[in-house]
């Protein structure tokens, strides 16, 4: 139990840290400039359109459900690790479920992280702030992998929103050719991610097998430890062949990523864009994808390139400033929301770190409790 609460011990020195930050920098450059040079909408609106300003103001409402439903979403995989871990170690009184606070706080601190720190680094961060608030049985192996069993889920919903959405979507391309080859690289895409899936299954359900052969492709003692982080990793994805866990947990994720396209739309909306529903998950699913792609700090880059592919299939030149008005402000919302949302995820965070006492001080309460019971002496014998 205790090498699974292991943090990751090796840091960045200065000079690597220094230099990711500048590469980061230099790709978020180029992509902006790429957009400037060949995007179908500006980098920053000339003229900003918005009709509907009310809509905008439901668009940022819509801001707190969407947190709430993605962060809740890792109780699935990790509730039968803290219940099965906390059943052994205390039979008379198991835990059945994350702590509320580690659960929506990690997440609300962590979304931020994920969208400002460059090369997607700060998926880290909600590992070890779980890792660090010491719930039973679950390290950072274990939190990693839950993660990892989200983020497989997310690519084939945003895949798979990809391929409906520009099989439904009102594409401005006038070249049949184009469009043909649009919506062909939507299904090889879809291909490509039912493929990785299957593999993914297959490691699931033959933990052995995947433990050898990750073993045997990493040399010595760092093939080991890989090993048995594959097998951990392995287990803990297995919560999709369980229907009582996935059940749930595919459904918050059909709503997370429903209220990620309404909020979309809703701004589309707002800013005079007449776009349907299908539209707005194309650029959900363009955007999710080029974020993937190494960018900049907050996302710069990299979020402005999938937005001028995905408006520059939706809109045509008549729309320029409409659309690029949505897509400044969907870039702002997401950001914004996001480190606002921060500070009420910092707060569970402590009060769950003031209130639960780490396992050390549990033993040394429970180790004290019989020497502290006063006793009168009248009362013995």
């Amino acid at each position: 139990m205790a090498a699974a609460r292991e943090l990751p011990r090796e840091a960045p020195s200065a000079g690597r840290r220094v230099l990711l930050w500048l590469v980061s920098v230099a790709a978020a450059a180029a992509l902006l400039i790429l957009v400037a040079r060949f995007g179908k909408i500006d980098l920053w609106p000339e003229r900003v359109v918005l009709p509907r300003p009310w809509l905008l103001v439901a668009a940022c409402a819509v801001q707190l459900p969407y947190a709430g439903f993605r962060a809740a979403r890792l109780r699935f995989a990790l509730d039968r690790v803290v219940a099965r871990a906390s059943a052994d170690a205390s039979p008379e009184s198991p835990r059945r479920r994350l702590d509320w606070r580690v659960l929506h706080g990690s997440g609300l601190v962590s979304f931020p992280a994920v969208i400002l720190l460059p090369f997607r680094l700060g998926e880290f961060t909600r590992p070890l702030l779980i890792t660090r608030a010491r719930e039973p049985g679950v390290g950072f192996t274990e939190s990693l992998s839950a993660i990892a069993v989200e983020r497989v889920v997310d690519a084939l919903i945003v895949v798979a929103m990809l391929f409906v959405g520009l099989e439904l979507a009102h594409l401005s391309v006038d070249d049949p050719e184009t469009l043909s080859y649009i919506r062909g690289s939507g299904r090889i895409m879809a291909l490509t991610f039912v493929l990785a899936l299957a593999a993914l299954i297959f490691g699931a359900l033959e933990p052995a097998v995947l433990e050898r052969v990750v073993g045997a492709a990493l040399p010595g003692r760092l093939g080991q430890r890989a090993a048995a982080a594959a097998h951990r990793m392995a287990a803990t994805i297995a919560v999709l062949f369980d229907w009582r866990l996935s059940g749930p947990f595919l459904l918050w994720s059909a709503i997370y990523w429903g209220l990620t396209i309404f909020q979309l739309w809703l701004l589309m909306l707002a800013c005079g864009l007449e776009l349907g529903f299908a539209d707005a998950a194309v650029v959900v699913a363009v955007v999710g994808l080029s974020i993937q792609v190494p960018g900049g700090p907050a996302q710069a880059g990299s979020f402005q390139v999938g937005m001028a592919l995905a408006l520059g299939l939706l809109t045509g030149p008549s729309e320029v400033d409409a659309a690029s008005t949505f897509a400044a402000l969907m870039y702002l919302l997401q950001l914004l929301g996001a480190c606002v949302l921060a500070l009420p995820g910092a707060l569970l965070l402590g009060h769950h770190r003031r209130t639960s006492p780490d396992e050390g001080d549990r033993a040394a309460q429970a180790s004290a409790a019989p020497s502290d019971v006063a006793v009168d002496p009248q009362s013995q014998p």
